[in-house]
């Protein structure tokens, strides 16, 4: 019985070509360019092995190698990652998938966080949701190429996982599992690092966390860095968790100027 696998010259030179260069991702641009070729050949062509299950449609005009290595059923490499780094650009990961990514929490999230400088609509694939958060050019930095399973992603460095976190605390499970990740990270970040980037952010109610958790916490906040980061907060009242959750009551911090509306027992309920 012939093998679905099955290729034709023209089919089998794409994926010799494929295994040779260990591509992983390919655009029909790309057949269209390695076999020099129409954009509609290329597209039937990809069609083609698509059905023969040598390529995994993941986006439009966008697919998946599957290379022989994968074996007689074609099992495509489900790393999630993977798949999310050509959905979007630019992008890089943070927010609960970074925090992860560094071991700053246990808990594996359920959505998948990509940061990008223009809108996109949250995708559903193979049972994973990619949710796209759109920042400004300004807040679009601290990444670095991570490798992660199979592949080679961009990812939050540790310190801006932090600081975005501290930004969308909702991205990273909340208030109560931000202080937990801002405590596990105490020896594994540099904090004069963490404090340049949240300066940089340019958004006062950041700084304003980061202080108040970090002298909660006592982390090792270098006493100049400190002092940049309470100069930063200048006038302005804030709210350490979302008020739609925690409320409006809870004593006033003067030195961060922020309400601590979330009940202290609670809010160390996850730090180890």
């Amino acid at each position: 019985m012939q093998s679905p696998r099955t290729l034709s010259p023209t089919e089998s030179k794409l994926v010799m070509e494929l295994e040779w260069e260990e591509r992983k991702i390919l655009s029909l641009q790309d057949i269209a360019q390695m076999l020099h070729v129409s954009y509609p050949q290329a597209r039937r062509l990809a069609h083609v092995l698509q059905r023969k299950q040598w390529l995994n449609r993941i986006a439009p005009g966008k697919y998946q190698f599957i290379p022989a290595n994968r074996g007689r059923e074609a099992v495509p490499d489900m790393n999630p990652l993977l798949v999310g780094s050509v959905l979007v650009t630019p992008y890089y990961y943070s927010y609960a998938t970074a925090n992860h990514h560094y071991g700053f929490t246990a808990q594996v999230p359920a959505t998948v966080y990509l940061v990008t400088t223009h809108s996109h609509r949250t995708v559903h694939l193979r049972d994973v949701t990619y949710r796209f958060v759109a920042v400004t050019p300004a807040k679009f930095f601290g990444f670095h190429t991570v490798r992660v399973l199979t592949t080679e992603v961009m990812m939050a460095e540790p310190e801006k996982a932090l600081v975005d976190s501290l930004d969308k605390p909702r991205l990273a499970g909340g208030i109560v599992e931000v202080a937990a990740l801002l405590a596990a990270a105490r020896n594994h970040v540099a904090w004069g690092k963490v404090s340049e980037y949240a300066l940089r952010m340019d958004n006062r109610s950041l700084v304003q966390r980061l202080g108040y958790v970090a002298d909660l916490l006592h982390l090792p906040l270098p006493a100049t860095i400190r002092e940049q980061l309470r100069a930063a907060v200048q006038h302005g009242k804030t709210y350490l968790g979302p008020t739609t959750m925690w409320g409006t009551g809870g004593q006033y911090d003067a030195v961060w100027q922020i309400v601590v509306n979330v009940p202290q027992d609670q809010l160390l309920s996850e730090v180890k």
